[in-house]
């Protein structure tokens, strides 16, 4: 039977993860066994996409916080690692499994990732898009891009794709605290995103932590690791092959 190949990798450096990622992209062939990666970030760590600058981020904050700032081979915007659940995926589009294009490979994801929350006792929703003028923000939380995941209005789930060569990498990062809230402190003066308000950015997101009405542990975590594996599993209609 066809598998779904998955890491359970913990918590690591923010470079060792996007190095990981982008190996995994680099080695697959169209027609691979999907691969998942579930993963944290140890220290914290402040990602930016693809075609972001450093350049509008104060290295000298996040490192006196003791953080790291990479860049994600996927695109999107910033986002500050600290309390989440992260996934990446990588696959075959066009092909049977994930549809024919970026839309089509993002709803099948979605699937597995609303069923997961279902399974937690939530009512996600995926959002249709953003404005105009919210695109323009650095801050990936800031705002629910199309196909992105939110409970009662606020966005719990941010995603990214990169497409290559006839097959992907997806990125993504199910808050599970309020850390993420901090990510304007990080932003040089002027950029975009710096003028938000913590209360602004708390009305426009959420996290598993508060719609759950508790802290997440670091059992709760390993907990829901498994979880979303076995919806990837269920959706795909594949075998789980935990890697060693």
């Amino acid at each position: 039977m066809a598998v779904i190949r998955v890491h359970f990798d913990g918590a690591l450096p923010g470079a060792v993860n996007m190095e990981k990622d982008s190996a995994l992209l680099a080695a697959h062939k169209p027609g691979d066994d999907p691969v998942l990666r579930l993963y944290r970030w140890q220290p914290h760590a402040v990602t930016i996409g693809y075609n972001q600058d450093f350049e509008n981020f104060n290295r000298a904050t996040i490192e006196a916080g003791g953080f790291a700032l990479v860049k994600r081979p996927t695109g999107g915007r910033a986002i500050f690692h600290a309390e989440e659940l992260t996934y990446s995926i990588c696959g075959t589009s066009p092909g049977p499994l994930f549809g024919n294009s970026l839309h089509e490979s993002y709803l099948k994801i979605n699937e597995a990732l609303v069923l997961f929350l279902k399974r937690l006792g939530l009512q996600p929703q995926v959002s249709e898009g953003e404005s105009r003028e919210a695109m323009k923000s650095l801050v990936c939380f800031k705002s629910a891009g199309k196909h992105e995941i939110g409970v009662a209005g606020r966005k719990l789930v941010g995603s990214a794709q990169r497409r290559t060569g006839g097959v992907f990498l997806q990125h993504g990062s199910i808050l599970t605290g309020e850390q993420h809230l901090r990510l304007p402190e990080f932003l040089l003066p002027g950029s975009p995103g710096t003028g938000m308000s913590l209360e602004e950015l708390t009305t426009l997101t959420t996290s598993l932590g508060r719609e759950l009405g508790r802290e997440i542990s670091a059992e709760d975590l390993v907990r829901m690791e498994q979880e979303l594996a076995d919806c990837f599993s269920q959706i795909l209609g594949l075998e789980l092959d935990v890697e060693k």
